[in-house]
């Protein structure tokens, strides 16, 4: 079937009044109350070095420690050497990130 020229703007005109036909949106009133914008998550209180489990065994990379940062939800990563002294200072939004000196992970705790 194929519409013709008269017929297609009858249809478009009965198209255009069904659509204004519909119930209007349910807008909010006018104010000058305006809701505060999202806020972002703080960051979190400590880390969960069981995130990181996937990279034992691999080369420590800046980007795999990146991703063991993000995964385990800490603020800062770093790598230590497994003859490295524990830090006395503690801070559990860290993650340590224990290698060989190789460059092997053998180790990942939050601390």
């Amino acid at each position: 079937m194929r519409i013709h020229g008269r017929h297609w703007l009858s249809l478009t005109a009965l198209l255009l009044l069904a659509a204004g036909c519909q119930a209007p949106p349910k807008d909010r009133p006018l104010t000058s109350e305006v809701p505060e914008p999202p806020a972002f998550a703080p960051p979190p209180d400590s880390c969960l070095a069981e995130g990181v489990r996937f990279a034992l065994g691999l080369r420590v990379t800046a980007p795999l420690l990146e991703e063991m940062r993000q995964r385990s939800g800490a603020r800062f990563a770093r790598t230590l050497l497994v003859t490295d002294p524990s830090d006395p200072v503690l801070d559990p939004t860290r993650l340590n990130v224990r290698v060989e000196p190789s460059g092997r992970i053998v180790g990942a705790s939050c601390q």
